[in-house]
């Protein structure tokens, strides 16, 4: 088994009642110090659901908290995104697709990014990742031609990258264990619309602080896209869940500014969102990439 499990605390209570690229890769740091959460848990908590009551019972952060438990019970997943962002940059506008999937099975977690981009003030770029006990593993595409990148694609087979946790932190932000990119915590959930029922599941609504949500993926940002910086203005994200806390979908919309140096700073208004899909299906999973490629260059094995 590898080492990426989260410690998920059991919860015994019945009722809790309160209120609740362009130029990047996927979807900010202001000009000043990035406001990152605060704390030991500032990812925020992450709780065996009950096995009794109803999503309707607890309020956005307990309901969060349960979602994050169930995932991390998990003994194997498969997730796909797709980012679209729109921007306009000297009047010029561009348009910006990324594509990941995170495969998860026995402890193994892989995952990959292809973003792709129909102007050069928006590279291209593409990566895997394994994730070990201590370090991630970073390998590039088979092929620098960016029309055939697709998820699932031939990679590298030459050495990868080994960053340790604190450089990959510096580079990419969350581990990709992590419930989202962006930090879903006390401090950051500026309000939560009332939760929703849509047949047997449930919807909620969350807008999150566009400083302190996005520290750590401003680091992703930068890294894909070459940026020096993104100001955030608008982040909010919808969850649907069933009535056992199992994350179906989740779906973003966002607003921001990104800025990026040529010669002189290119300042970009963008526009975008990413739709986030689950599988829970074993025949959808494939680690395969582990024993293949990744399991050679681990540390600890």
């Amino acid at each position: 088994m590898k080492g990426i499990f989260k410690k998920v605390i059991k919860y015994t209570a019945l009722i809790v009642t309160g209120t609740a690229l362009f130029l990047g890769g996927m979807a900010g740091c202001s000009s000043g110090t990035v406001k990152k959460p605060s704390g030991p848990n500032d990812m925020g908590v992450v709780v065996e659901p009950p096995t009794t009551g109803s999503p309707m019972d607890y309020d956005a952060l307990k309901n969060i908290e349960f979602i994050k438990g169930k995932l991390a019970s998990r003994e194997y997943y498969y997730i796909e995104s797709e980012s679209k962002v729109t921007a306009t940059a000297m009047s010029i506008p561009v348009k910006q697709n990324v594509f990941g999937s995170k495969n998860y099975a026995d402890g193994i977690l892989i995952t990959e990014t292809v973003s792709t981009s129909d102007s050069s003030l928006a590279p291209s770029k593409a990566i895997q990742r394994y994730y070990g006990e201590d370090e991630v593993l970073v390998r590039s595409p088979a092929t620098n031609d960016s029309g055939n990148w697709e998820l699932g694609m031939e990679w590298s087979d030459e050495a990868p990258q080994i960053l340790n946790d604190e450089e990959y932190e510096a580079a990419y932000g969350l581990r990709a264990n992590e419930l989202s990119d962006f930090v879903l915590s006390k401090e950051t959930i500026v309000s939560a619309e009332e939760l929703q029922k849509d047949g047997e599941n449930f919807v909620l609504k969350l807008n999150l602080d566009t400083e302190k949500a996005p520290a750590y993926y401003i680091n992703q940002m930068k890294t894909m896209g070459g940026l020096s910086r993104v100001e955030f203005t608008k982040l909010e994200l919808t969850i649907v869940f069933d009535s056992e806390w199992t994350v179906l979908s989740m779906r973003t919309a966002e607003e921001y500014k990104s800025y990026k140096k040529v010669i002189f700073n290119i300042e970009a208004s963008c526009e975008g969102g990413t739709v986030i899909t689950y599988s829970y299906d074993k025949a959808d999973v494939d680690v395969s990439a582990y024993e293949e490629y990744f399991q050679q260059y681990e540390k600890n094995i």
